[in-house]
Order: C-alpha cells, then structure tokens, then sequence
C-alpha cells in the first residue's frame, strides 16, 4: 500500500507539472502545444484517479478487516470440570495470571467502544477495557445449581480512562462514535487448550491456536 501512495504523489506532481506547463504554453500563444500538453495532463490525472481508488478500496478493506491480538488462554485440567486458566494480554507480557474455573467453557468479557464507519477508515479502532473471566456450564440445569467461578479484570478501580464515562462524554458531544457495549466470548475448556482473543473492528474475536483446541472447538 506504500507504493500506491508513493505513486499516488508521483502522479500529483506530475499534474501539476503538466498544469504549469499547460499554463506557460497558453501564454506564449502556443495553442497546438497547450493541446498536447492538456491531453498529457487528463491522461496523467485519469492515473492518478485511478490508483486513488484502488489505494482507498484497499485501506477500506485492511480497516474493516483490521484485527489486533489482546490476550492469550491456555488451559490445565485438575479434576473433573476443573480447570486452571493461564491469561497473558500480550506477548511482551510474562507475568501470566491464573484462575480456577469450574465447568466447561470460560468465557472472558469485555467493554468496548465501537466508532462509526468513517471513523474508523479515518484510524480510530475499538477501544476496549478487559472486564471478567469466569467458568460455565454447558447444562443450563447444572449451572443453575451450582456457584459460578468469576474474577475480576479491571483490578477493582478504573485504571486509565473509563470508558463507560467516555460515552456519557462523547453522546453528546461527538457524532463519530457508534455505540459503547459489553461483550463476552466464551469457548470448551480442555487439558492443554490454547486461545488467542483479538479484538476488530466488531468486537472480540476469539479463535483456537493449536490442534487440542481446535479438536475441542470443531
């Protein structure tokens, strides 16, 4: 995409040129040569036009389809529907942190602030702060009964901006952003099971990275 954009200004340089030219030959009364250099120059801007398109058609696309990793899972079993979940938010980040979940799935939830469309092509991408992990059951009946597993993300106090206070701010003061919401992705627990949860222009993501999770989830 550097390239497009390097030609991109190439080419309105060029035009520019060309426009100068045009202008010098119309006034030395050169008009047979401001023609020629006029048809140069459309011919220069139609490039140009051109790879301005296919430039922002494919901007348009790696923004929509942008995606960011956030956190990696890996699982450990220790009985029956017993499992300890190790959690990293990146991969510069070695202190992982532990949990026992009770069940068959975890499930990690998050807070999210979405922009509008043109918000994001212009940049902006979802903004997010990590909320829970907790356990669940697969059996609504066996969940119903028994005492969830959850712990606390956010440390118990609000580190940085809060952007549950962000949107009261931006709903009325600013028209590009979409919606703020809370969201929970959830996949099977299984012994040595690894995830890695990303977050897009939609929300979390969430997607297993080796063949026990993969068997787990397929």
């Amino acid at each position: 995409m550097d390239g497009l954009l390097y030609l991109s200004g190439f080419l309105a340089l060029l035009i520019c040129l060309i426009g100068w030219r045009f202008i010098h030959q119309l006034k030395r009364k050169h008009i047979a040569s401001g023609v020629i250099w006029s048809v140069q120059g459309l011919v220069v801007f139609l490039a140009f036009m051109l790879v301005l398109l296919v430039y922002s058609n494919l901007h348009t696309y790696q923004r929509l389809t942008y995606e960011a990793p956030i956190a990696d899972v890996y699982l450990r079993q220790l009985g029956t529907q017993k499992f300890q979940l190790s959690l990293s938010f990146s991969e510069q980040d070695k202190d992982q942190r532990y949990f026992v979940l009770h069940g068959d799935q975890w499930q990690l939830d998050a807070k999210i602030l979405k922009w509008k469309g043109w918000a994001n092509l212009l940049g902006l991408d979802s903004f997010y702060q990590m909320d829970r992990v907790s356990g669940r059951y697969a059996d609504i009946s066996q969940g119903s009964q028994r005492l969830p597993s959850l712990y606390d993300l956010s440390g118990g106090e609000t580190r940085g901006l809060d952007i549950w206070r962000m949107k009261q701010l931006f709903k009325s003061r600013l028209g590009f952003v979409d919606t703020l919401f809370g969201q929970g992705v959830y996949m099977p627990m299984k012994d040595g099971a690894h995830f890695k949860v990303s977050i897009g222009q939609s929300g979390l993501l969430v997607r297993p990275e080796n063949a026990i999770a993969k068997a787990a989830v397929f």
